[in-house]
């Protein structure tokens, strides 16, 4: 079961990364709103908030947070193995 779970964390984290390189201008730049990837990629927030998990322990992603005044808002920008990954294909 737990390996069902992983593989399916796995297969997420390739749709958001997916999406990451489609919006690279922004999240290299700015960065991206992390509630945003929920909504865009039709997936529900506690699974993308465990996908942002598995990325940034990856250190695809670095979460910000966006200020005192929305401490649970985090900005996502890149992490120290997001140029490989930008450079792969999935």
């Amino acid at each position: 079961m737990a390996a069902d779970r992983k593989h399916h964390i796995q297969q997420l984290a390739d749709k958001v990364t997916d999406w990451l390189r489609e919006h690279r201008a922004e999240f290299e730049g700015d960065g991206v709103n992390e509630d945003g990837i929920a909504g865009s990629l039709g997936i529900g927030e506690a699974e993308a908030a465990e996908v942002v998990d598995y990325l940034e322990n990856h250190e695809e992603v670095v979460r910000y947070p966006q200020g005192e005044t929305a401490p649970s808002r985090f900005l996502l920008k890149p992490g120290r193995n997001w140029p490989p990954t930008a450079a792969s294909a999935s």
